[in-house]
């Protein structure tokens, strides 16, 4: 990791210069998203905080309520768009003024539908842009469920185009995945993955009793009515079993946590500050990950899996033959199509305080050695800096 001085001394100078509440009327690097929302992991907690550490002069332009100037890094709040068609309109026109304002040296984008407005200003105003892969696009339309059968073809044109485009017009591209990665010819592709910050992950693991817990954005192809389901079904078994959930609600799924959570057997956080995850997790008896086999999931990194295995929580994920490669310790795999298998192993699991304790010590264990986001900060800020 960088300690440049000269860095260091540039972005604490831009600070002093606006003072205490005032945003800063420029920055260096500007991280920009009109679809992720504030909290976003990648983001904010990974990509903007790093940077702001590393002494790069960083802001984050994204959907927020209000400005914030007085954090790590000052956050540039864009409006909640009315509809799909605003977020396409209104909000790269408030993003392209931002821009103009700003005058980043580098632009670092988050959604693949900016990637023609900022390819077009950066040339206007030789800036240079960064196009962050964080899924693969094309797979990723087979997962939305709002998209009809004859809708889906165009969307996988439109989505090869643009990542296309940004492929051959960005002057770097930061995929999540290395299978992500593999999708891009461009010669400054590298690969920043979303694994935790150690540092966050101190608290030490309090499990209450038959807690299971879910963090992250709750969906039906992230198993959220399989996870209520098992969960009411384990009560029969295990009667400590409950199950915490925390993140928000897309699609079909805000009618199930309308209605669904009790408060006893299932409760609903809502969508939390990132600093509240790690004690969440460290409530946990077994951390739950558990999604359907669609293209897009078999092969990703979920974060959540990640912030179990930092708190030492034990998982139970879904089968797949990539992550029984890539993490033979911390948890176990279950098949998640089938209920009566996954209302087994949580039973197990539950039922066997010792064993979860000792499953989560292993997976603490082994991402200290091979996941942690300090390591993939490293990569970021050398793409970063090669462009400033």
């Amino acid at each position: 990791m960088s300690t440049d001085a000269s860095a260091t001394d540039s972005a604490a100078a831009g600070a002093a210069a606006t003072g205490p509440g005032q945003l800063p009327g420029h920055v260096d690097v500007l991280h920009l998203s009109t679809v992720h929302h504030s909290h976003d992991n990648r983001v904010r907690n990974k990509h903007a905080l790093g940077l702001a550490r590393s002494g790069v002069d960083v802001g984050l332009a994204i959907r927020a309520t209000v400005d914030d100037p007085d954090g790590p890094f000052p956050v540039y709040a864009l409006p909640q768009p009315r509809g799909r068609l605003d977020r396409l309109t209104g909000s790269q026109r408030k993003a392209w003024k931002l821009l103009c304002r700003l005058r980043p040296k580098v632009v670092h984008i988050h959604d693949p539908e900016l990637v023609p407005m900022t390819w077009l200003w950066a040339k206007l105003y030789r800036a240079h842009a960064v196009y962050d892969a964080h899924e693969d696009l094309v797979k990723q339309i087979d997962t939305k469920p709002y998209l009809n059968r004859y809708a889906k073809p165009f969307m996988k044109l439109a989505s090869r185009l643009l990542i296309g485009w940004a492929d051959r017009g960005m002057d770097a591209v930061v995929a999540a995945t290395p299978e992500v990665a593999q999708g891009f010819g461009n010669p400054r592709t590298v690969v920043v993955r979303n694994y935790p910050w150690l540092s966050d992950f101190t608290d030490h693991p309090t499990p209450v009793p038959g807690r299971m817990v879910y963090v992250g954005d709750l969906s039906e192809e992230r198993k959220l009515s399989l996870m209520i389901e098992a969960t009411r079904r384990v009560r029969e078994q295990v009667p400590t079993a409950h199950l915490v959930l925390a993140g928000r609600g897309l699609g079909k799924a805000k009618q199930v946590l309308a209605t669904e959570p009790d408060g006893e057997v299932v409760r609903y956080l809502g969508l939390l500050p990132p600093t509240d995850i790690p004690g969440i997790v460290a409530s946990a008896q077994l951390g739950l990950i558990l999604l359907a086999p669609l293209p897009n999931y078999v092969n990703s990194l979920p974060t959540k899996l990640f912030e179990y295995m930092a708190g030492a929580v034990p998982f139970l994920g879904s089968d797949f033959e990539a992550w029984r490669t890539m993490f033979p310790a911390g948890g176990v795999f279950v098949d998640s199509e089938d209920v009566d298998a996954t209302v087994a192993a949580m039973a197990q699991l539950l039922a066997d305080p010792d064993r979860c304790a000792r499953i989560g010590r292993e997976g603490r264990g082994y991402l200290e050695q091979h996941f942690t986001f300090e390591s993939q900060l490293e990569v970021l800020e050398g793409v970063t800096r090669a462009l400033l």
